[in-house]
Formats: C-alpha cells, sequence, structure tokens
C-alpha cells in the first residue's frame, strides 16, 4: 500500500511540475539544437534580436494567459494590435503629441476588449465566435482609419520602445520583464488573479462562492485590451509606423507561448512567466529555422506541428493531473 501511494505522490508529483516548469526543460533543448545547428545562433547579439523580435508577442501572451487561465481565449488580439497601431500613428500624424496618442490608443485598445468582454461574460456568447467576429471588424476599422495604407511616422520616444536598447539590452525586453513582474503579482498576490483561476477550473463553483463571474470575465477583457493597445504601442514602435495590414496570426503566437509555458486551453491552469518563456522557445524556433535557411512554406509546416504538440502536452498533463488528484 505505501508503495502505491509513492508511486501515485510521484506520479503526480512529475505532472504537476512538468505543467509550471516543462517549458524550461523545452528552452533548455531548443537551445542545445540551436547551437547544433547553427554556429551563429548562440551568440550575444542573436539572442538579443530574438528577444526583440518576440517583444511584442510577449506582451500579448500576458493578455492571452489570463483569458485562458480565465475559460476565455482572444481571437481578434492581432487586429486589435494593427488597430492600436494606427490609431497613435494617426493621432500622432495629425496633433504631434505623443501623450494624445498614446493615450487615445489605449482607450481604443481597452473599448475592443471591453466589446469583447460584455458579449463573452454578459451576454453569455462564446469567446471564440465573439472575437472571431471582432477580429474582422477591428481589422476592417484599420484599414479604414489608415486610409487603406500604412500611416508612416511616430515619435522618438515610442520608437526608442520597439527599437531602442538600454545598457545593450532590448528595450523591448526590458519593457517585457517589467511587465511580466507586475502581472505575475497580479495573478497570484491580488484577488482578481485567485478568481480567474477559479472562474477557469469550475465557473459554477467560482460563482456559488460568491465569485461576480460575469464581471471578473468582462475585466480580464478589458485588460486583455490595455495589453493588445501595449502591443499595438510597441509594434509601432518597431515599424515606426501604423500598419493596417499589421499583426496578422500575432493572437496564435501568443496562444503557443501561453500552452507551451503550460498554461491549459481549459481554463484554470497558468502562469505567465512561463507563458513568456514560451513565447521565447517560439522566437528561438522561428530564429533557427531563419538561420538554417528553411524554406517558409516549411516553417509553416513545423509552427502546426508546434502548436499539436503544445495542445497534446497540455491534455496528457492535465489528465494525468486530474487522475492523481482523485487517487488522493
Amino acid at each position: 500500500m505505501k508503495k502505491g501511494k509513492e508511486s501515485i505522490f510521484k506520479g503526480a508529483s512529475i505532472a504537476e511540475l512538468y505543467s509550471k516548469f516543462g517549458v524550461v526543460l523545452i528552452l533548455i533543448l531548443s537551445l542545445i539544437v540551436g547551437t547544433i545547428l547553427s554556429p551563429e545562433f548562440l551568440t550575444g547579439s542573436n539572442l538579443m534580436s530574438v528577444a526583440r523580435n518576440v517583444g511584442v508577442y510577449a506582451i500579448i501572451a500576458l493578455g492571452m494567459t489570463r483569458l485562458l487561465i480565465g475559460g476565455g481565449v482572444d481571437l481578434s488580439a492581432g487586429s486589435n494590435v494593427a488597430f492600436c497601431s494606427v490609431i497613435l500613428a494617426v493621432i500622432y500624424a495629425q496633433t504631434g503629441s505623443t501623450l494624445l496618442a498614446v493615450v487615445v490608443t489605449f482607450a481604443a485598445g481597452m473599448i475592443i476588449g471591453a466589446i469583447n468582454g460584455y458579449f463573452a461574460s454578459y451576454i453569455g456568447l462564446m469567446p471564440f465566435i465573439v472575437t472571431l467576429a471582432t477580429q474582422m471588424t477591428v481589422r476592417g476599422l484599420a484599414y479604414l482609419v489608415a486610409g487603406g495604407a500604412p500611416v508612416y511616422g511616430v515619435s522618438d520616444s515610442v520608437v526608442f520602445l520597439g527599437q531602442g536598447n538600454v545598457g545593450g539590452f532590448p528595450m523591448l525586453l526590458i519593457v517585457v520583464l517589467v511587465a511580466t513582474a507586475i502581472m505575475l503579482f497580479v495573478m497570484t498576490r491580488t484577488s482578481h488573479g485567485r478568481y480567474l483561476y477559479a472562474i477557469g477550473g469550475n465557473p459554477e463553483a467560482a460563482s456559488a462562492s460568491g465569485i461576480n463571474v460575469k464581471r471578473q470575465v468582462f475585466v480580464n477583457y478589458i485588460i486583455m485590451g490595455l495589453m493588445c493597445s501595449f502591443a499595438g504601442i510597441l509594434y509601432a514602435g518597431r515599424t515606426n509606423s501604423g500598419l493596417p495590414a499589421g499583426g496578422v496570426n500575432f493572437e496564435f503566437e501568443a496562444i503557443i507561448g501561453s500552452v507551451l509555458g503550460g498554461t491549459s486551453m481549459a481554463g484554470g491552469i497558468g502562469n505567465v512567466a512561463m507563458s513568456i518563456v514560451g513565447i521565447y522557445v517560439v522566437g528561438i524556433i522561428n530564429n533557427v529555422m531563419n538561420l538554417c535557411s528553411v524554406n517558409a512554406f516549411w516553417q509553416q509546416v513545423v509552427k502546426g506541428i508546434v502548436i499539436l504538440v503544445a495542445v497534446l502536452l497540455d491534455v496528457f498533463t492535465r489528465n494525468a493531473i486530474m487522475k492523481s488528484t482523485k487517487k488522493r
């Protein structure tokens, strides 16, 4: 009997540890494989380039992880990023005020998030359907506001956020680390964060325990809109423009990174810090394929396989944890 209990505990601990820290092992393996395949990979300049390239995805992933933990999803994130980059560039071009452009951009992104949240929470529509609709709608709005073409030119301070360096480190990396620390605090040290875990795990039980599920979900989508607007500002800084055609599939990059980082698409499980590690794993995979001159079509095949593997790992890990919990 004792041996049986030990084996159950051992199995549970492995599943739980993998769900929390397995992406670190994947990161280490990615670094080793990248070093073997390309001598240019493990250089400071290349690694900093990876950090800079995935910065926008990382900011989106912070919001996406929160949504997945709470049982939601946002397929309009990429369109929202493009829309916000256009809003920033247009307002700056018309007024010359960086502050006004940033404030309006944050407001625009949060309004899109609020619309998603309202229909997903208070109306009760499926988040997948709601955000798929807003994905197309917001993309159209981005083209309308931009006049169908990129809007070039943003302020030097915004460009610095997207392209600058501080002490040899990309400013974008510093922004991501600070944002991750803040979001980690919110998710682990505030009642709102705890509520999201409870809602994602079992919304009926969360409601029965006194949690206002609809309000928390609504707020969660507004914060997702905030993160998209922030990502849009950084994206405009990266490109020195507002791009209505930009941000395509950014939401999927964020979802892949989040799931690789141990966030369950079924809700209730996840860690924003590990999601950022997952984003960097995705960035390393993309970087290694580029260094090895892998055909763009094959790169799409590899990304599709990565998505499938991430989802399978999520399912197997979650089932292992649930089975071991029941046996206890």
